[in-house]
């Protein structure tokens, strides 16, 4: 066959290209020749990056050699899991004092799931195995993942049951969906602002929750911001943010720092030559809209939704967020059409304007309702990574879970 087709530019607003295997497919046959020949290229490292490289290559040298890129990264998601359940066991709608056991066990779980995300790559390339499959399924991991960081925030915070916690994740999940858009465009995937990314993050995250599992939590946490701030400093503040705890204070905070992040990643899109020269702006900017608006929506349910179901609406969001943004990178990879307006976002809006104008459900038939909509994209997401990786794996004559015999010439 010819060269494959790049239609990241043809802009579409709610139809994408039809798929191979008359649409059973997930992918279109340019698209699987473009991830086939996909070469993945990473933004910039920081000084920690290059300080902390020769000791995950260290460990990767502990791997058998046997053992599977993508196994690795999965028994890190493994790690991530197993923490998650825990967390929600302790603390069902995230409010919970969780025991010092458990925040500390979920943070060396966030830490050991970064650390193997670093050496799946090493992995790959110590076994000669490498393949644009590990790239998707790396990322696709980090993908699923914020929600278990966010998760990990309110095991010592204890912020559930408020839209503070809601804002940090969803401007979470839109800065990794808009990295991944700014892939899409100019085909570098950032790795960090300066010298603060993701090895700075992540580990940071991980940290900061063993430290919480030594300290007392509902002590600090739960202060009022007028007890903490200064009294110089307090006077020049409005009353109201004198009245909040500490616990929402730090939530909205660090929800607010992805500002700076998401406004580089806008610049650095809009920028670019590969727009300028085609003149797609406005198809860039929207294929934002439908994560925007899925950010927005769970700050229109009811209060009463929020303090009940927060579990559910979390991680309904968390998984239409998922699918879209996995979406996204395969799309990016394989140099297809992203329509601007997703449709498989339409069930979750439907769900919660439903929810949100229908007085006679009952807070039962709500939580009924919810949980039915996070199966419905368990589904969709497992669909589409089955689909996904099946096509590739069929295309690049490879396993996803193990390392495939070479055939003897």
């Amino acid at each position: 066959m010819g060269t494959p087709i790049d239609r990241t530019n043809i802009h579409s607003w709610f139809f994408e290209p039809v798929t191979s295997e008359n649409g059973r497919g997930s992918l279109t046959i340019d698209g699987v020749e473009n991830i086939a020949n996909h070469k993945y290229k990473g933004g910039q490292y920081t000084f920690f990056d290059n300080l902390l490289n020769p000791f995950w290559q260290y460990l990767t040298e502990l791997l058998p050699i046997t053992l599977a890129p993508n196994m690795v990264t999965t028994i890190g998601g493994i790690h991530c899991a197993i923490a998650y359940v825990l967390m929600w066991y302790y603390s069902p709608q995230f409010d919970n004092f969780v025991p010092d056991w458990v925040v500390f066990f979920s943070g060396y779980c966030s830490i050991a799931y970064y650390t193997l995300d670093c050496m799946d790559g090493k992995q790959a390339r110590r076994t000669g195995t490498s393949s644009p499959l590990g790239q998707l399924f790396d990322h696709g991991f980090d993908c699923l993942n914020n929600v278990v960081y966010i998760a990990l925030v309110s095991s010592f915070t204890m912020c559930g049951r408020s839209k503070s916690y809601l804002f940090l994740q969803v401007m979470l999940q839109f800065g990794f969906f808009t990295a991944q858009w700014e892939e899409y465009y100019i085909h570098v995937l950032p790795h960090a602002l300066g010298n603060l990314g993701v090895t700075e993050i992540n580990y940071g995250i991980g940290i900061f929750t063993v430290m919480n599992s030594f300290v007392n939590r509902e002590l600090i946490w739960k202060s009022r911001m007028e007890d903490i701030i200064p009294v110089v400093i307090g006077t020049y503040l409005p009353p109201s943010v004198g009245e909040l705890e500490f616990r929402y204070f730090s939530v909205l905070l660090a929800g607010i720092l992805f500002i700076p992040i998401l406004l580089a990643s806008f610049h650095r899109v809009l920028n670019h030559e590969n727009l300028g020269k085609n003149q797609n702006h406005f198809s860039a900017v929207s294929k934002l809209g439908t994560p925007f608006l899925i950010g927005v929506t769970p700050f229109l349910l009811p209060e009463s939704v929020i303090q009940n179901d927060i579990r559910y609406v979390s991680i309904a969001t968390a998984l239409v967020f998922c699918l879209l943004t996995v979406k996204m990178i395969c799309f990016s990879m394989a140099k297809m059409t992203y329509a601007s307006f997703q449709l498989e976002a339409l069930p979750y809006f439907l769900i919660c304007l439903w929810i949100r104008l229908d007085e006679n459900i009952t807070e039962l038939g709500i939580s009924l309702i919810l949980r039915g909509l996070c199966l419905w994209y368990a589904y969709r997401m497992l669909n589409l990574a089955k689909r996904t990786i099946n096509q590739i794996c069929d295309r690049l004559d490879i396993f996803c879970f193990s390392i495939k015999a070479k055939k003897v010439e």
